[in-house]
């Protein structure tokens, strides 16, 4: 897998899936809406973690921040 996804892209997942997970404690949501929120949060902190995303590979969107970015995209 190659790298789409930059920096600023990872911290936004991360707070995205620190979110989900949070609120499993504070809504205190059934257990269909307690898998719902765990999976939807370590799905963010996945990809943020491994720097993929594969819902952008259809779309061609690359995120990275570096100009010899792994996704063959030219950073501008």
């Amino acid at each position: 897998m190659k790298q789409n996804v930059g920096s600023a892209d990872k911290f936004i997942r991360f707070m995205v899936g620190t979110s989900f997970l949070l609120n499993i404690i504070i809504l205190e949501p059934g257990p269909v809406g307690t898998v719902i929120l765990l999976v939807l949060g370590l799905a963010m902190w996945v990809s943020a973690y491994i720097g993929y995303c594969p819902a952008y590979v259809p779309m061609g969107i690359c995120t990275c921040d570096s100009p010899d970015c792994e996704c063959g995209q030219k950073a501008e």
